[in-house]
């Protein structure tokens, strides 16, 4: 479940950012994010902290709102009782 939503943000944070014609370079500069973990969360490989979405939307000229906006409560539903198996 975890790693399906970070693909998804991650797919969302690189669509904003290439509709806005912004490079992952650019937005590196402008977030104080390195390059490389852009690509990372971009690839969803990598966790991103509330604080670096914060950044990551103010460089992308969005809200947090925008960021998320691929979610669906539905799609990302998890069964607890697997958690603990």
């Amino acid at each position: 479940m975890c790693k399906d939503f970070q693909k998804e943000l991650g797919k969302n944070i690189r669509q904003i950012r290439l509709t806005k014609h912004i490079t992952q370079e650019a937005l590196s500069l402008e977030s104080s994010i390195s390059r490389s973990h852009i690509a990372m969360i971009e690839a969803g490989k990598r966790d991103i902290t509330v604080s670096a979405l914060f950044k990551i939307s103010r460089a992308l000229n969005v809200t947090m709102n925008e960021i998320f906006s691929f979610d669906d409560t539905e799609k990302f539903l998890f069964d607890i009782e697997k958690i603990y198996e």
